[in-house]
């Protein structure tokens, strides 16, 4: 079955019974409304887009995930993703973040069997609409967002080139802008403390409390522990990618260089 067909399959009204538990809606009639509408225009906008030029050897796939290391109650939530033919691997289908995938290359590809039977028709297709429209509830603002981050990732690159062979930081250069990235965490404006906050409050919080009992400034001073305890590689993952994504926006070059490198990990190839 293909993005298309399943879509096809359930009303919106259906959908939203999945994707209204993706948004802080409690007691937030207006704002519920708008998104969804938002949904509404998205999922008609992509199925305008059908058509038997797309592109069909991609396979979007769905998978549970779920992080019980702490022994108490199990985290749980949906990823989805794209196995796409790689051809410098004999054709083998690799996974790649769909994020900033067009919509009509998207749309025409297949979902995954294995997806349908273990989580639903409805699930799958509510989640996979959820996944693509996280930077934006149309095609156009979905690519303007693309080619921001691309032109950031290449100001970077251009500004700050990082080629083979070059010289490597030493100890103190390292530390220093681990000590920078920290600071500004500790600093960011009040709508990035948020976003900050809603990744990782449940990670920075002891099995005894209460995620809504702690404040945006203990997450964020806990967080620092964690980061100066920790390699900056491993708390600043690609899984967050998203929320570097916000956090560049508020950057300056030179900050933004600092997170970017860490993200990309000496790479100038954004996929």
């Amino acid at each position: 079955m293909t993005f298309y067909e399943l879509l096809n399959k359930f009303a919106i009204e259906e959908l939203w019974y999945i994707l209204k538990y993706r948004h802080d809606l409690s007691r937030k009639p207006i704002k519920a409304e708008r998104i969804f509408n938002l949904y509404k225009s998205a999922r008609m906008e992509l199925i305008s887009l059908h058509d038997k030029s797309n592109r069909t050897d991609n396979i979007l796939v769905c998978e549970f995930t779920i992080d019980n290391d702490d022994g108490g109650a199990p985290e749980s939530w949906i990823h989805c993703n794209i196995l796409s033919p790689d051809e410098d691997n004999e054709g083998k289908m690799q996974q790649y973040a769909m994020d900033f995938v067009p919509w009509n290359e998207l749309i025409d590809c297949k979902v995954s069997k294995d997806s349908l039977s273990k989580l639903g028709e409805l699930v799958c297709a509510s989640e996979l609409l959820w996944e693509i429209t996280f930077h934006g509830f149309s095609k156009d603002k979905v690519d303007n967002a693309s080619e921001e981050l691309q032109k950031l990732s290449n100001d970077v690159a251009e500004t700050f080139p990082i080629c083979e062979g070059d010289w490597l930081p030493d100890e103190n250069e390292t530390n220093a802008e681990e000590d920078a990235i920290v600071e500004w965490i500790m600093s960011v404006p009040e709508k990035v403390r948020h976003i900050i906050f809603g990744f990782y409050a449940s990670d920075v919080c002891g099995n005894h409390e209460d995620v809504d009992d702690i404040t945006v400034d203990e997450v964020l001073k806990r967080l620092k522990s964690v980061i100066d305890a920790s390699n900056v590689d491993d708390a600043l993952d690609e899984d967050y990618h998203r929320l570097l994504w916000s956090m560049t926006g508020e950057l300056d070059v030179d900050k933004q260089y600092l997170l970017l490198s860490k993200w990309f990990k000496g790479t100038r190839d954004i996929t």
